[in-house]
């Protein structure tokens, strides 16, 4: 992918065809138009006039999958394509669950992160308890 397109939103997409499904455009029409106008998804206009051409789902899909963002969402959109049947339902619970997911992954990382931040945190501070802690205790003990 290039550096300088926008990074492509896979749940954003199924959103956008959700809704253009809705209003009647088939899966086909409804990549096209997001690739014309959506940044980041202008390889998915490439695998529109492909799939209108009549090539197949892997073929058509086969350069816009060096994206790891365009694979998912082709992953997604293969039992639309499959089924002939477009609906839009189906799609908003696809991008639902995409969006829960990358929620689960940010929420355990962030798990991840605070347990590995415990031990550089636990040797910067110990010194300091010990000094500003401990040892006035036990000088405060000491006879003398």
């Amino acid at each position: 992918m290039n550096t300088n397109q926008a990074a492509t939103d896979p749940a954003l997409v199924l959103d956008i065809l959700a809704q253009l499904f809705a209003s009647g455009s088939s899966l086909a029409n409804g990549l096209a138009a997001v690739g014309d106008y959506l940044p980041g998804c202008h390889s998915l206009t490439r695998v529109a006039n492909q799939l209108l051409l009549g090539m197949g789902w892997e073929e058509a899909w086969e350069d816009a999958r060096e994206d790891r963002q365009l694979d998912q969402l082709a992953n997604e959109l293969h039992f639309v394509h499959t089924s002939a049947v477009p609906s839009a339902h189906m799609l908003t619970t696809a991008a639902t669950a995409l969006r829960a997911n990358r929620k689960r992954l940010a929420e355990q990382l962030a798990q991840e992160l605070a347990i590995r931040l415990v031990l550089p945190t636990g040797i910067c501070m110990l010194p300091s308890f010990i000094l500003l802690g401990i040892v006035p205790m036990v000088m405060a003990l000491l006879p003398g």
